[in-house]
C-alpha cells in the first residue's frame, strides 16, 4: 500500500515519496497533490510496482534523520533504472518533511525554484 495513491495517481506524472501519512500531508498542503507515503521507510517489492505504474518521475523524500537519509538512498538508487528519480534532503536541523514550511516543500520538490 502507498497512502494517498489513489488521489496522487490522478493528477500528474511527478510524485512525491515521503515516509509517513502527516508528511504526506503537509506536502500536499504545501499545494503539491501528487504525494504518497511508504508508511515507514521500507520500500516493498508492491509499492516500487505501484509506483512504476503510475508515475514517471519520483522524488524521494525522506526523514532528515540517519534512517530517513539511508532509505532515501536505498530507494533512490532502487528506483532510478525505472523512474527518473530525484533524492533531495531537506534541511540540516530539521526532522522531517511535516516540519517544514510550504515554500521550503515546494523549493525542494520543484526544480528551479529559488
Amino acid at each position: 500500500m502507498l497512502f494517498n495513491l489513489h488521489r496522487a495517481a490522478q493528477c500528474g506524472q511527478t510524485v512525491v515519496l515521503v515516509e509517513g501519512f502527516f508528511d504526506c500531508l503537509n506536502v500536499h498542503q504545501a499545494g503539491l497533490p501528487c504525494v504518497v507515503a511508504l508508511m515507514g521507510c521500507n520500500l516493498s517489492v508492491r509499492q516500487e510496482q505501484l509506483l512504476e505504474k503510475h508515475f514517471r518521475e519520483v522524488v524521494v523524500l525522506m526523514d532528515g534523520d540517519k534512517a530517513g537519509r539511508t532509505a532515501g538512498a536505498v530507494i533512490a538508487d532502487r528506483l532510478v533504472y525505472k523512474l527518473s528519480t530525484r533524492l533531495v534532503e531537506i534541511p540540516t536541523g530539521t526532522q522531517q518533511p511535516d516540519q517544514l514550511g510550504a515554500d521550503q516543500i515546494r523549493c525542494l520538490c520543484i526544480p528551479g525554484c529559488f
